[in-house]
This record gives C-alpha cells, structure tokens and sequence, in this order.
C-alpha cells in the first residue's frame, strides 16, 4: 500500500471515530455545528428528451470528502430485467412521489465479512433512466428513510449506524439544465416527510405523520395572527407538498381545524388572487382549488364562486376553468 493510501486510510478511521465519539454535539445547538454527518455528492452526467437522465451518487464523508463504503442493501437489490428494488432510494416524481424505474450501476463494489457474515458494500453508485416522463416539472432523489435520516457505514471491520444528511435533494429544470437543491434544513425535511405521508393515503402512517406535521406548525411557523399561520403554511405546501396526491388535502383540512385556524376559506381565496397574474404560480392556485374541495362548506362554496368571478373575464386556461367549475358543482350552496 502507497504512502498516500495509508494516510488516506488513516484519515478516514479518524474521521469516522470523531463522528461517532461526538454524536452528542447534537444536543447543543451552538455546537451542533461541529458534528457534520455522513453525506454524499449528487453529479448529473447527462439529461435530455433523447437520452433520458444519468447522474451519479458518491457518499462522502463530511469534512475531509473521502468515499465510505455503505451498506449496498439500503439502498435495494437488482431485479433479473436489471431494474432496481429500491429499499431506502427513491427517484421520484416530487408532485406524486411515484418511483421513476431505472438501471443501476455501482461504484466501489466490494465484499466484506462483518462479525462473520457476508457484506455487500459499496461508495456509490449511477442511475439511468431512458425517458424522463412527461409532464413532469421537478424530480427528487431519496437516500434514506424518515428524519432524521442514518445510513450503514464500513467503520474498520464493523457496520456503524451513522446519522447522514441531507436525505432528500429536488431537482429543478432550466434552460441549462436541472438544478440540484439539496434539502439541507432537517425542520424542512419534517415537513416534506410528514406531507408525502400523509398524500401516500398509507393510514399506517397518518396519525404520526399529522402529529409531525401539527408540531412543526407550531414550532416553526405559528404566528399570533392566525390568517398569517396558515398563508405561510399554503406557502410552505405549495413549494415543497406533493400536490398530485389527493389524500394530502384532506389531511390539510384536518390540520386547519385541529389549528383553529378560523375564516380560512377567505384566507385561501386571497391565496389563490396572490398566485395569480405577476406571481403566477399555478401549484399555488391548484393548491387553493383543492383545499377548498376538501373543505366542502358553504363558505369554500363562496370562495370559489369568488375564484370563478375573480377569473372568467381574464386570460385563464379552460382547464383551470373547467376544474373551478366542476368544484363548485360538487359542494353544496
């Protein structure tokens, strides 16, 4: 072994032994800083309507950026058509969270034996996918479950849990191209959890999903005004809420009267105003529509009557239209 490699080796244990042996840095916020996790780096190598999308995962760790070797089996297995079984990987669909099927290939590939069973290992790995789906605006990349998120990391001859982060990275298209966001706030990462839980109409999951989410409610974004609370919570679900799954709404409507959050069909039809014309956004428009489906009172009745009366003479797109219309239909006068 080359003197590079042993004071490369040498490095990484010591790292690893500081990760573990300062864990409990984390119960202080003021030196919470000082106690970096495991993470990784994310690189696009191609992505266009004619190739599809590639991009690289390499995990690292936090200080000196040196390549650890994980637990292949967390993040799934090979099926024999050469697609992935994903366990704690995900490469989704941010409005729906549905999966995108790809071909995997792994770097760094090795066996070892731990306490004398046979270990897969790997320090990253690449994933393709033919097509990118249409329709679809931002992508999303999952490296490991729930918050806060760990990982199984080769630490000299045993397998160690260590916290890793980020979990999560949204993938934004440009005209030059995806930009990587990484999801670096663990807050915000309670909230993207808790919301795709409660869309994924899993019922297993909703009351702890609801209570993460009523918590970070409070602790992050509650306000003595109660109609500023809830437009920084829209906000909060416009930008980061899987909006295409339908069970998400009604855990919405559930956590609006659990708040008492009073004269929120008002509230939610100034939302929809404010996501219209100069800051355009539909995600905010559909998120306000749907919300006041779920709702289903008199008063998301008016606002919605509102909505249609605010839009009809402007330049809105029959399909936006037409769903305003047939919501009002559905609720009661």
């Amino acid at each position: 072994m080359s003197l590079f490699c042993s004071i490369r080796k040498w490095l990484l244990q010591l790292e690893l032994r500081y990760l573990r042996t300062c864990s409990f840095l984390d119960t202080a916020p003021r030196l919470r800083f000082f106690n970096r996790k495991i993470t990784a780096n994310i690189t696009i190598i191609y992505a266009d309507e004619w190739h599809g999308i590639r991009f690289r995962i390499d995990f690292l760790t936090p200080y000196f950026k040196l390549p650890v070797a994980v637990e292949k089996t967390q993040i799934g297995r090979e099926t024999d058509d050469c697609l992935l079984q994903t366990a704690s990987f995900r490469f989704f669909n941010w409005q729906t969270w549905a999966h995108i099927d790809g071909s995997i290939q792994w770097h760094g590939e090795r066996v070892s034996t731990v306490r004398g069973n046979r270990k897969e290992l790997i320090t990253g790995f690449s994933y393709s996918v033919e097509s990118i789906p249409t329709g679809i605006e931002n992508l999303g990349v999952r490296l490991v479950e729930g918050v806060p998120g760990t990982v199984r990391v080769l630490a000299g001859e045993e397998l160690v849990q260590y916290r890793f982060e980020p979990g999560y990275w949204m993938l934004e298209p440009g005209q030059s191209g995806y930009k990587i966001v990484p999801i670096a706030d663990a807050e915000l990462m309670v909230l993207i959890v808790s919301l795709s839980e409660i869309g994924s109409g899993n019922q297993r999951l909703y009351d702890s999903a609801m209570q993460h989410l009523r918590q970070w409610v409070l602790f992050k974004i509650k306000e003595k005004d109660r109609e500023q609370t809830l437009l920084r919570l829209l906000k909060y679900v416009r930008d980061w809420g899987p909006l295409a799954m339908d069970p998400l709404f009604r855990g919405l409507t559930d956590m609006l009267q659990q708040l008492g959050l009073g004269n929120q069909e008002h509230v939610i039809y100034e939302f929809y105003a404010d996501n219209w014309g100069v800051h355009d956004n539909w995600n905010g428009r559909l998120l306000a529509i749907k919300i006041l489906d779920a709702l289903a009172t008199r008063r998301a009745h008016t606002a919605l009557n509102s909505i249609f009366d605010f839009v009809k003479n402007r330049n809105i797109e029959a399909e936006e239209l037409e769903l305003i219309q047939r919501v009002i239909r559905r609720i009661p006068a």
